[in-house]
């Protein structure tokens, strides 16, 4: 079957869309009110990614697939560089900075949450080394271990 949400296939089996995290329903469609439906050709572009974790500001449940997150993420560091450019003091990209912090907690919370992990792992970043395990799990694919995150933060 074919996830509507991001249109990669996903077993039949399949409670959650091993992608983007998406809730199937029996029928094969996403439980997710508010997202922009793909066909099965199409992944999550830039755009569709910064509306969703922009809808989603503090949503801190669920789960995000790669393209979700690593498209916000892009998003954030060009926001953030182009307002160092038009403004040298750093004013302008703090705000930034501060307007993007909770959507972009929450974000990195539900890509964990797709490779069964939690949240609170994000605590990591306050090291310099727990930057790379961090990291790596953001990149890594989703998994089924990520079902039990599904309806609760964390």
């Amino acid at each position: 079957m074919f996830c509507p949400e991001c249109g990669k296939e996903t077993p039949a089996s399949a409670k959650f869309c091993t992608h983007c995290g998406a809730k199937l329903q029996a029928t094969g469609t996403a439980q997710q009110p508010g997202l922009i439906p793909l066909n099965a050709a199409e992944p999550m572009t830039f755009g569709q990614s910064i509306k969703t974790c922009l809808s989603k500001y503090a949503d801190f449940k669920g789960r995000a697939g790669r393209p979700e997150y690593w498209w916000f993420f892009l998003f954030c560091l060009l926001l953030g560089w182009a307002g160092g450019i038009i403004d040298h003091s750093g004013t302008l990209t703090g705000f930034i900075n501060l307007a993007l912090l909770l959507p972009s907690l929450a974000a990195a919370t539900r890509r964990l949450h797709d490779t069964g992990r939690s949240g609170w792992w994000q605590l990591l970043s306050l090291t310099v080394i727990g930057l790379i395990p961090l990291f790596y799990w953001l990149a890594c694919r989703g998994n089924e271990e990520g079902e039990r995150f599904e309806g609760r933060g964390g």
